[in-house]
């Protein structure tokens, strides 16, 4: 079910994770494309820089960058829809979220 979802939605597994705590109910079509494209982009960045440094759970510096990366990303939603007060709420459910999948030097829950 999740597979046939991740095709429908055109994400692979681990942005479609983001996307999910994203996700609203009164999204237009417009606003679910901006909400799966900083879903992508967040994703993407973090791959790119934090988590691929071995350990990165266990420094205090990294974990407040990750976090800081993930409210810039988050940013870019749609600001009728996301007020600053919710993008706080929902950079630590996705910095949650990364912190238990995301192992660092590019392992996670998705490569296991």
């Amino acid at each position: 079910d999740e597979e046939s979802r991740s095709l429908r939605e055109n994400l692979d597994e681990e942005t479609l994770a983001i996307y999910d705590l994203l996700k609203k109910d009164n999204l237009t079509k417009k606003d679910i494309e901006t909400v799966k494209k900083v879903a992508k982009e967040t994703l993407k960045k973090l791959k790119e820089e934090k988590l691929k440094i071995d350990r990165w759970r266990e420094s205090n510096q990294i974990s407040a960058q990750v976090k800081i990366l993930i409210k810039e990303c988050l940013l870019h939603l749609p600001e009728n829809i996301y007020p600053n007060d919710e993008i706080d709420l929902k950079t630590m459910e996705i910095y949650q979220h990364i912190f238990s999948s995301y192992y660092g030097a590019g392992k996670s829950i998705y490569t296991i």
